[in-house]
Order: structure tokens, then sequence, then C-alpha cells
């Protein structure tokens, strides 16, 4: 095909129950609990819940900000288009690498605790073998490379399948944690005897921002959405209220049959413990199951917002042009493909480190730190952007974008100086690598695709 021929635009195929799916199968609940709730309860104790239900409110003062923008301005971009268009080039170019970093981090967090748990259902044996874990990883990005190339449509419509299954396996189970189980009941309540530490529940919050992460998936599709222009914004928030408050209710639930030291002793396979405390065999193959179904459900719907960014920026120049190109079928074959690959290679690569739990609670923690400064970022812009529209509500365009910024930077603040010096200097190095990046791309950016992604006047009224 010429490239005066060329598909210009993505087919938009989404409706607000699709955006709806993505956003909260991108947030992966059993998955999150598997992979996040361990670490939280270790950190917070019991408080582990009240962490995550304060943590929300930060988050949806972003996911807010993230749908008053993408109503006016929808780009596949979403965070480092918005960005650009705030603050220019040079900012933008470094919220595209907090935006790569934290995906390709997240991508990869997803991917290994999905091959430990295929591994755990059908071959127990090798479960624990890191290279085997990072080859059945690698297979499973493959493999939603390959779902993905067959459409959007066809993967949302997956999605939701998945999700169903998901919800109702975890739903039985937290009631029955909650209201069945012989060890729910009062005397078997594990509160530790002092109060939790400051620290500790901050700690659990910055961990509870990857629990909460994958919304914004929503955003990344607006170029995809049909029907009114708030359909992705919306489909993120409802996406982002659901999950939490499943989350919210499951953790709580779960709380009531297991103990603190349980949850410690158990951070890379929560919810194995959880089936363990629920009585047996049979739960064990269903929540593995379920985790495994949410698992993969949460890495092609990352993959996807990932491959959309890196359309995005090979369109604006931010990256290579080439991976800016639409198909045939007007799909962006090409990012999709370029960022299935890498990740699989980085994936299969970390099958050769001692200890994979080494690489989890790396990747977890680094991939909250960079996702709380680029949402700050994204909302920071979305402050400036918004007020150029004198119709916007003050309350939605300034105050809770900027409510959510603050709280979140003050969180990754905490988190940064509490953290192991090893941690500490890994988090910091990667964000200051960053810099490179920016000299090397941000003369790059095409002005045209720059004010293009001002915010359209014919819209300002909407």
């Amino acid at each position: 095909m010429s490239a005066s021929r060329a598909p210009r635009a993505m087919p938009r195929v989404l409706g607000l129950f699709d955006v709806s799916v993505l956003a909260s199968a991108s947030m992966g609940p059993a998955y999150s609990l598997a992979s996040t709730m361990g670490p939280m309860v270790a950190a917070a104790g019991t408080f582990a819940t009240l962490a995550l239900l304060l943590l929300a409110g930060p988050m949806l003062c972003i996911a807010i900000a993230f749908a008053r923008v993408s109503r006016v301005a929808p780009n596949a971009g979403s965070s480092f288009s918005w960005v650009d268009a705030a603050f220019g080039p040079a900012a933008g170019a470094y919220a595209a690498w907090l935006l790569l970093l934290s995906n390709y981090f997240a991508t990869l967090a997803t991917a290994l605790p999905a091959g430990i748990y295929t591994l755990d259902l059908f071959a127990p044996g090798v479960a624990t073998r890191p290279l085997w874990d990072a080859i059945v990883g690698t297979l499973w990005i493959l493999a939603s490379g390959a779902l993905l190339a067959r459409g959007l449509r066809p993967t949302a419509l997956t999605t939701a399948c998945f999700l169903v299954a998901e919800l109702l396996v975890i739903g039985v189970s937290a009631v029955v944690a909650l209201l069945v189980h012989p060890a729910a009941t009062p005397p078997r309540l594990d509160v530790r005897p002092a109060p939790v530490a400051l620290g500790g529940i901050v700690a659990a919050m910055v961990l509870a921002i990857w629990m909460t992460d994958g919304w914004e998936v929503s955003a990344a599709a607006s170029e995809e959405s049909s029907g009114p222009a708030e359909t992705p914004g919306r489909g993120g928030v409802v996406g982002l209220l659901v999950t939490t408050a499943f989350l919210a209710f499951a953790m709580s639930a779960y709380l009531r049959i297991g103990s603190v030291a349980g949850f410690t002793g158990h951070q890379a396979d929560a919810m194995t413990y959880v089936a363990e405390r629920l009585g047996g065999a049979g739960w064990r193959v269903a929540i593995v199951a379920t985790v495994l179904v949410s698992t993969a459900a949460t890495l092609w719907t990352t993959i996807l917002y990932l491959s959309r960014s890196v359309y995005a920026m090979g369109r604006d120049g931010v990256l290579f042009r080439s991976l800016g190109r639409l198909d045939r079928r007007a799909m962006p074959a090409n990012a999709l493909w370029a960022v299935t690959l890498l990740v699989a290679a980085f994936t299969l690569l970390t099958g050769f480190w001692p200890r994979l739990t080494d690489v989890l609670a790396l990747v977890l923690n680094g991939t909250s730190i960079f996702l709380g400064a680029l949402f700050a970022f994204s909302a920071l812009a979305a402050v400036r952007l918004l007020r150029r529209i004198p119709e916007e509500n003050v309350l939605l365009a300034v105050v809770v974008p900027l409510a959510g910024a603050a709280g979140l930077l003050a969180i990754g603040a905490v988190s940064v100086a509490q953290a192991d010096g090893p941690t500490r200097a890994t988090e910091i190095g990667l964000l200051v690598a960053g810099l490179p990046f920016v000299l090397w791309r941000s003369r790059h950016i095409h002005p045209a695709r720059k004010f293009s992604r001002s915010i359209p006047p014919s819209r300002a009224s909407l």
C-alpha cells in the first residue's frame, strides 16, 4: 500500500462497556491480590486495606484528570502527548521515558507470575526454577501479542469473558472467607498489639499504586473509542472504582482467615496461601487458575497500552517514525511487535537471574515509583491544558488534578527516602537515565503533531 493510501486513523470499535472492561481487567484483581497483597500486609499489617483505600483517593483524582483531558484531546499517547502539549518537547520526551520505563517494568512483572502460575498449575515440579518461569512467561507475551494482532474488538470480548470468570471466583472465595470459613470469627483476627508505623502504611500505599494501576489503558484506547467524547474517561473511572472496591472487599475478607505472618511468608504467592487457608486442593486449583486467567488478561492489556503509546510516540517523532505507521487493517502492527519482542527478550533474560523473587521485588517497587511520577506529571499537564478552556469546571480541571499530583508525589518522596540503598540508587538512576533520552529525542518531535495535540477550540464547550 502506498503512503498516500495508508490508513490515517485506527478504527473506532470500543464502546463504554468495552473500555470499562479493559480498564478493570488491566488492573487484574486476582493478579493484583496475588502479587501485591503479600508485600502490602508485610509492610502495613492489618492496615493494608486502609492503605489501599487511602491511595484510592489520589488515584481517583488522577483518573478524573485523565478523563477531562481525553474528552477534549483524545490521543493514543495519553500522558506523554499531554505533557508535551502543556510543557513542550523536552518535558514530553521525559514523560515518554517514564511511560516506557514503568510499563516495560509492569509487563515484566506480569509475565513472570504468568509463567510461575502456569507451571504451578500444570508442572509444579519446575515452578520454582527461574529459567522455566521466564520461558513460559515469554510464551505468554508472544501469545498476548498474537491476540492483539487479531484486532482490538476480539481482544475486548476475550477480556470480558476472562474478567467475569475472575470476579466470580474471587468474589465467592471472599464471601466464604468472610462469612463461612471457621477462621472467620473474632478470636481468629490477627491484629498487631501496637500500631503500625506510618512508614509501613506509606510503603503499602506505594505498592497500592501498582495494585490500582491499569485503568489508564482507557486513555490509550481513546482514538479507538466510539460514541460520546466522554467514553474513554468514563470507562477508566468506572474500571478504577469498581475494581478498587472489589480489591478492598477481598483483602478484608482474606485477612479474616490469614495472619500477618502468613501473608508475609507468602509475599510471592499470597493467593496460594489464601487457597490453603480456605481448605484444600479444590480451592487451590480454582484460585491458581483464576490468578492465571487474571495475569494473562493483565498482560495483554498492558501490552495494548504500551503498544498504543509506542505507536503515538513513533507518529509524533519521540521514537522512530516506522513505529508510528498503521498497516492495511489500520492496526499499529510495527509498534505492537516491537513492544512484544523486546519485552519477550527481557523476560527471557531474567531466567538467568539467581533469584526471581529479587527481580519481582525490584520491578514492583520501581514500577510504582515511576507510575506515580508519570501520573503526577500528567495531572499537572491536565491543569495547564484544561485552564485554556473557559467553560471547564475549576474544581475538576484544577483542584482535583493538583490534589492527586500532590498526594502521589508526597507518597513517592517518602518511599524513596526510606528505601534501602540499592533500591534507592536503582530508582534514582533510572529516573536520571531519562535525561540523555530527552536530549536525544526531544528535538525530533514533529511540529505539526505537537500543534495537533493542542486543545481543539471546537470541543472547548464539551
